[in-house]
């Protein structure tokens, strides 16, 4: 039987004003299994951020439909608006670090930590990378200061953010370099402003002229641009984007193809069928079996 998951909003009771939380991958597990939460082991969209690092055993995780290897020493990055699945058959031992947008724009400004760049639109693969021994240690250790404070009945907030700044920053020095290494900073800011507007607009068009215009720059320009963070062109990302969230819908929100034909644009729903099959090779009744 369908059943359409919910996006799954940001909740802390104890520090809702902080923005972020920590979870045991062990405890996760625990409250599935009691029913505190039920969506864990299926696609589900979050609104906010989640950084996972893997400490032992081994397992699957699932992001925008793509699958990854988890053991330890591996970090997960997963973008809001992603989805994703945890493996609660294996479960793999770890730490959850759950935070927003608000939370991140208080700690990231003043040292332009662009930790979240949009880097589905580039590898799917660079969404997960492994640590070094000595960066799992002083990524734990940072953790585990992290938690002990939480535990304190008035935490120093500015402590905390601090300890978190500097665990993002380590996080950040252990990715893999992606399109930084290649664009100046105006380049990178025309980039990621980008691919916000293409959240937002997606639906309205597919035109790259349209999201030009939007940035003040010229195709040729934003097609140079989106070269050198992706090596792929303006539409072709504009297609990469419409296509995940139109899986997306099928997958986690069980869409009719009339339904999402019209909620993507598209005047026909067979012009719609066309170019999901185009884009992926298959139809999307064809993909919603797979799933």
């Amino acid at each position: 039987m369908n059943v359409t998951i919910p996006d799954i909003k940001f909740k802390n009771s104890k520090l809702s004003s902080l923005g972020f939380e920590i979870i045991s991958l062990e405890n996760l597990y625990q409250r599935f299994e009691s029913g505190d939460i039920k969506y864990i082991d299926q696609p589900h969209r979050i609104h906010f951020h989640n950084i996972i690092i893997i400490t032992g055993g081994q397992g699957q995780h699932l992001i925008d439909f793509n699958q990854f290897h988890l053991e330890a020493g591996r970090v997960l990055m997963i973008n809001k608006g992603q989805i994703h699945s945890f493996d609660v058959h294996n479960k793999p031992q770890g730490k959850l670090i759950v935070f927003t947008d608000e939370f991140i724009d208080k700690v990231a400004t003043a040292i332009n930590l662009q930790i979240f760049s949009p880097t589905h639109f580039i590898s799917s693969k660079l969404q997960g990378f492994t640590l070094s021994e000595s960066q799992e240690s002083t990524l734990l250790e940072l953790i585990r200061l992290l938690q002990t404070e939480l535990k304190i009945e008035t935490p120093n907030l500015i402590f905390l953010q601090t300890l978190f700044t500097s665990m993002l920053l380590k996080v950040t020095e252990a990715r893999p370099r992606i399109y930084l290494n290649k664009m100046n900073l105006a380049q990178t800011r025309c980039f990621e402003r980008f691919i916000l507007l293409l959240n937002e607009h997606f639906i309205n068009t597919r035109d790259a002229h349209y999201y030009a215009n939007l940035l003040g720059t010229t195709y040729k320009t934003l097609n140079k641009i989106c070269k050198l963070a992706t090596n792929r062109t303006s539409k072709q990302l504009i297609d990469a984007h419409t296509i995940l969230e139109a899986k997306r819908r099928l997958s986690i929100d069980h869409y009719q193809i009339q339904q999402l034909a019209a909620y993507l644009g598209f005047d026909e729903p067979s012009n719609f069928v066309k170019y999901f099959k185009k884009h992926t090779l298959m139809t999307p009744n064809q993909f919603k079996k797979t799933q």
